[in-house]
């Protein structure tokens, strides 16, 4: 089994290389399809349908923005039933909205060349199979879903026992001042409790959507744990700030 990291629309994706097949974990946004399937063509030298599974670990953009253009590519998607609620109904609607506006901030945010590209992707996914905690990943059966909700309220993490390694998507955000947590938290209780749960787990290595695979020892995570102040940060208590403080980096 070999990672290969894939760098996305805002974040890292995992493309996981057997010999007979491949795994895709989270489908990145609708524009990092064509960057996978180039990599998967032009880098491996495979077919592109050597990619069996894409698992989605969360509704946002960056995440499961892709995930209907792989199903019509014909590759299997699966993923947690409650990640269709996230944008249900007129309050999911806004919420589709802003974490579009979102994802093209961090973008424009991060990257000098700024060109616009569409990321508006379907808000529900038609998923072959949903997953719940402890399941085997169809046709992988060596990972292994955890249920780690809280940065939304149906978050999932894969685990891979064999080499020590665990997906956490956005539950983990590293940056130049170390550990944070991610943006945003809607159900702090939860999140504590997720992050307690990979302390009872074998994990060498976290692949982090944002950014990169990190060694981060079970001191370092019980620190972070026991150190943070975990409030509920969402887009009505909070996107003024965030939009405000972004905004002035244009200026």
């Amino acid at each position: 089994m070999e990672v290969h990291v894939i760098k996305g629309f805002i974040q890292s994706l995992y493309l996981i290389e057997y010999e007979d097949k491949l795994l895709l974990l989270d489908s990145g946004t609708i524009v990092d399809v064509q960057v996978v399937k180039n990599f998967i063509e032009n880098e491996l030298k495979r077919p592109f349908l050597d990619l069996k599974l894409v698992v989605v670990t969360h509704a946002h953009p960056d995440h499961s923005g892709g995930a209907m253009e792989y199903k019509r590519l014909g590759v299997m998607v699966v993923g947690s039933a409650l990640s269709n609620d996230w944008y249900k109904g007129l309050r999911g609607l806004v919420t589709y909205f802003i974490d579009i506006l979102l994802t093209y901030l961090v973008f424009f945010k991060t990257h000098k060349k700024k060109r616009f590209q569409n990321i508006f992707f379907s808000r529900f996914v038609d998923y072959d199979f949903t997953l719940s905690d402890e399941d085997p990943l169809p046709g992988f059966p060596d990972w292994k879903v955890v249920s780690a909700p809280g940065h939304t309220a149906s978050d999932l993490s894969l685990y891979h026992q064999g080499t020590q390694r665990i997906y956490v998507a956005d539950n983990l955000i590293f940056t130049r001042r170390g550990i944070i947590s991610p943006y945003p938290v809607n159900f702090p209780k939860q999140y504590k409790e997720s992050l307690r749960k990979y302390l009872e787990l074998d994990i060498e290595t976290f692949l982090l959507a944002h950014y990169g695979e990190r060694v981060i020892s079970k001191g370092e995570l019980t620190s972070f744990i026991d150190d943070s102040n975990f409030k509920r940060v969402t887009h009505t208590n909070s996107l003024f700030k965030i939009l405000t403080s972004l905004l002035r980096f244009y200026r």
